[in-house]
């Protein structure tokens, strides 16, 4: 329905946030990696029905600069077919720069710092439009990142990795505008949380998350209930 596309917007910047995303990294010391043909093979599970979708992650050898930032092209490859996405580290911290909406314009968000302590938060403001039938909506808000936890170990699919950062993601005071109908706040329900390791970038991200919002003269309208965990199955890097 019309009115579903036009809040849509907001939960596919939360979930290409977190879920698929975050490539794999060289140095023991770093979470990060460029080396191009390298691969993570990823699978995602509904919790609320068991079903299993799984993705791939290569490294490209082509880089792309965005917003005077040079942006390594990475290429996330599953049933749906291939699309890219694109990441940077300036000096201890990460970014991506990835579409909210296919074929509109992308956001660039910092998803992770590797040398602050636990505790540590950072946000990043965020504004796309996109056309919905015909109409302009335009999305506000803020992206809230905050290290959890620093230093600890974690076992994924039989792989024990240690020195793992765990990175709270948050959506904050989003605002939806729609034309003849102004602006509208909806209700978030949300816990994300993503686990990095040295060498192997996101291991894991658990997410939770619905959207709700008020329509007038049409009432609450459930925008997006989603449950699920994302795993590194395997790597290969290079």
């Amino acid at each position: 329905m019309k009115k579903v596309i036009y809040y849509a917007g907001i939960c596919l910047l939360f979930l290409t946030s977190c879920k698929k995303s975050q490539p794999v990294v060289n140095g023991s010391s770093s979470y990060f990696s460029f080396s191009a043909g390298s691969t993570w093979n990823y699978s995602t599970t509904d919790n609320s029905n068991g079903q299993i979708n799984t993705y791939t992650l290569t490294a490209t050898a082509n880089d792309s600069i965005v917003n005077g930032r040079t942006y390594h092209v990475f290429n996330n490859t599953s049933s749906s077919g291939t699309t890219n996405e694109y990441y940077n580290i300036t000096g201890n911290e990460y970014y991506q720069y990835s579409e909210v909406i296919p074929q509109q314009p992308a956001v660039e968000q910092k998803y992770l710092i590797d040398n602050v302590n636990a505790g540590t938060s950072w946000t990043t403001p965020f504004f796309t439009q996109f056309d919905a039938q015909g109409t302009t909506v335009s999305i506000t808000g803020t992206i809230k990142n905050t290290i959890e936890e620093k230093g600890t170990s974690l076992t994924v699919n039989g792989i024990n990795y240690i020195g793992v950062i765990k990175v709270k993601t948050e959506l904050q005071n989003v605002s939806i505008t729609v034309p003849f109908i102004g602006n509208l706040t909806p209700t978030i329900l949300q816990s994300n949380y993503s686990y990095y390791a040295p060498k192997y970038g996101m291991v894991k991200n658990d997410l939770l998350l619905n959207v709700t919002v008020d329509v007038p003269t049409v009432g609450t309208q459930e925008v997006i209930n989603t449950n699920s965990t994302t795993t590194l199955s395997s790597a290969n890097i290079l």
